[in-house]
């Protein structure tokens, strides 16, 4: 069996288009969010962005081919993508360079970061990047995200798929057990089942934000 925890493995899926979780275009929910409330994310627990008197810092982990940085970036965040494999990232440099968007592109490890940019983000977004992993490293993924994110940051996650379904990736997240995991190092600040999700993926998904540190 292929190692999901390599590159090769997806670089695989990108290029045999084995690719169905990629929709081809920026996340419904986190473009109805930066619709609704631009940086202004007090209404859903998070932070007024546009008064911290500087861009503020965006990471996408397993960002793919990046519509949702290219959304951020578009929207005025300094948005860093990252990703181990090399075939999606190409896409979005070249994407990236075509729209004039100044996005940063890792091709790492994202678990290596906890070490290499430690307190360097006000925001993480994540979409489809817990669901392929193996289900046993979402602490790591958790630890990880403690780490890059500067004190009081803020994780912002839909988490999909939430419907109990066997195998993976992606792999069904248990949103209970998920949360529990996540108050080692972060508070709980919003849950919700978005209505605004790709109708596939509709009932599917539940959008969580935590801010990190302990109330």
């Amino acid at each position: 069996m292929a190692d999901i925890n390599a590159p090769g493995y997806w670089d695989a899926a990108y290029r045999e288009e084995r690719d169905g979780w990629d929709m081809g275009t920026p996340t419904p929910v986190f473009v109805d969010l930066l619709t609704r409330f631009d940086m202004d994310f007090r209404s859903i627990g998070g932070e007024h962005y546009a008064r911290m008197g500087r861009p503020p810092r965006v990471l996408i982990p397993c960002s793919g081919r990046g519509y949702d940085a290219l959304l951020f970036a578009g929207r005025g965040w300094d948005v860093t993508a990252v990703d181990f494999a090399a075939e999606p990232l190409s896409w979005l440099r070249s994407e990236a360079a075509h729209a004039g968007l100044p996005v940063t592109i890792l091709q790492e490890d994202m678990f290596s970061m906890a070490r290499s940019h430690p307190a360097q983000y006000d925001l993480i977004v994540e979409y489809t990047c817990v669901c392929a992993i193996e289900p046993d490293r979402r602490q790591e993924f958790l630890s990880f995200a403690n780490a890059v994110l500067r004190p009081g940051g803020t994780l912002l996650a839909l988490l999909f798929p939430v419907d109990g379904r066997p195998g993976g990736p992606p792999f069904s997240i248990d949103v209970d057990g998920f949360t529990r995991d996540a108050a080692a190092h972060f508070t709980l600040a919003h849950d919700e089942v978005p209505a605004t999700s790709v109708k596939p993926r509709l009932g599917k998904e539940r959008l969580l934000l935590w801010r990190k540190g302990k109330d």
